[in-house]
């Protein structure tokens, strides 16, 4: 008998349907259209005893043959499945993996009642709170955060169309980012069900499959069919963060993490003079953007376990041991900026272009997609040309060692507007005193030319009677 029995998530591909996995349910989850109210089928998330995690999804038709069986936190066996890649235009994802699995007629589903290898209890995909901020415009993914609870809100109703509705609002914190939460209507319970139950303080939560929202410019979580929030839950990030918390300055803002050198504007020529003790350091700069290369692609794609660019190597994007047959793209544009001093070539991040311009790379694409010319630069790529930008600046190693004039920009504020200034004491005019000769090139005589005689004043000719030409004579027809 083969050592081991079960495939990985990473072998799955969708060229054959005999697959054979051992997976933990972790959240089961209706799929229901919201305009109608249909039923679609079930949500799973699996994963294995590798915590690698994977989205699964079996069809109304179907549900009858294994509803009985759904339990989330069981452990089965999941045999003949077919295996699909995304398309690249889904949202609210719960699983940052490429491929996800479809229940057909022939798959088999069976609780696992044998000793295997031990599958841990949950399997998360953490995101900072620090760098939650952007998801806010990027609607392909649900996010799982672990953070302390503060200021649990009284529970609140408020009346729709479809009746009366309730909502619970609290604050979560990792001691650096306080970020707001709703809860709404049987999560918003259950969530003051179970907190009710924990006497000891402080109380760390763990959301999984948040949805990321903005209400009123504040940073807000909420709720999606597919959320789930486990409390003190027995988990190696919730010890760490436990750790934490014991420490003095758990609440201190760390004012070091930008490390930006705030002193005054740089100009391009300051820039390129930069020495060692800048390496790893952030500066300001104001540029005008004078052009973006469109030669360069503008967007790149990239590896969502360790966030580098994929390259492509035999015919195939390749990352973490794995292949990306559909990978996920970011924005990243090439520009070339100026001031009176000079000018540099600065990489715009995907972050900011999405603030920007609220787009991600896909809605740019959609944009675009009745374009003729498929391989035309996207037009409001150039939004940023002939502008004024205030840009924060990484220095690398590169550009201080290595002669490197391309710079990446971390933050990008703008565009600026210059007005004009109407201080008396800017933009003076020299005055000229009555006896000064204003002397402009070009105009006062040479020297030997020049005299201090008075010179007749010329008359007109037309004054002058002897220059007055004679009337025309106009001969009349006789009668």
């Amino acid at each position: 008998m083969a050592f081991n029995k079960y495939d990985s998530f990473n072998s799955l591909n969708d060229s054959t349907t005999e697959w054979k996995i051992r997976v933990r349910a972790q959240s089961i989850w209706k799929g229901i259209t919201k305009k109608t109210g249909e039923f679609r089928g079930y949500n799973l998330i699996l994963f294995d005893d590798s915590s690698e995690r994977i989205h699964a999804f079996m069809s109304a038709l179907i549900c009858p043959k294994f509803e009985a069986d759904l339990c989330e936190g069981q452990i089965y066996i999941l045999e003949d499945f077919t295996v699909k890649h995304y398309n690249g235009d889904e949202t609210n994802r719960a699983v940052r993996n490429d491929k996800h699995i479809y229940f057909t007629t022939d798959t088999k589903l069976r609780k696992d009642e044998n000793n295997g290898l031990k599958i841990p209890e949950y399997s998360f995909d953490f995101y900072n709170l620090e760098d939650i901020d952007p998801m806010k415009t990027d609607n392909r993914f649900l996010t799982d955060v672990v953070a302390v609870i503060q200021d649990i809100q009284p529970i609140a109703a408020h009346n729709k169309k479809e009746g009366e509705k309730t909502h619970v609002p609290f604050t979560i914190t990792n001691g650096k980012t306080y970020i707001n939460v709703t809860f709404f209507n049987d999560l918003a319970q259950s969530f003051l069900n179970a907190r009710e139950k924990i006497l000891s303080e402080p109380v760390v939560i763990v959301i999984a499959s948040a949805k990321v929202t903005e209400w009123k410019d504040a940073l807000h979580l909420t709720n999606f069919p597919a959320t789930r929030f486990y409390l003190n839950p027995k988990h190696h990030a919730v010890k760490l963060l436990r750790q934490r918390l014991e420490e003095p300055n758990f609440y201190v803002m760390d004012i070091e993490d930008d490390d930006v050198e705030q002193c005054h504007i740089l100009k391009v020529a300051d820039i390129k003079k930069l020495t060692d003790e800048f390496i790893e350091k952030k500066v300001e700069c104001q540029l005008t953007v004078k052009k973006v290369d469109e030669r360069m692609n503008w967007y790149v794609h990239f590896c969502t376990n360790c966030d580098k660019d994929l390259k492509l190597v035999d015919e195939e994007y390749k990352c973490c041991n794995r292949s990306y047959p559909y990978p996920d793209k970011r924005f990243k544009l090439y520009t070339l900026c100026s001031d009176d001093s000079g000018t540099i070539p600065i990489i715009w991040p995907n972050d900011e272009i999405c603030r920007l311009t609220g787009k991600t790379v896909y809605d740019v694409e959609a944009d675009d997609a009745e374009d003729v010319d498929a391989t035309k630069f996207p037009v409001m790529l150039k939004f940023g040309v002939k502008k004024i930008f205030k840009f924060i600046i990484s220095i690398t190693r590169e550009n201080v060692k290595e002669g490197s004039n391309v710079y990446t920009a971390s933050e990008i504020c703008g565009p600026i507007e210059i007005s004009d200034s109407h201080s008396p004491n800017m933009n003076k005019v020299p005055m000229l005193s009555p006896n000064e000769i204003s002397k402009t090139k070009g105009e006062s005589p040479a020297t030997a030319s020049s005299t201090n005689k008075r010179r007749p004043r010329l008359t007109e000719e037309f004054n002058d009677p002897k220059k007055i030409p004679p009337l025309k004579t106009v001969k009349l027809e006789k009668v």
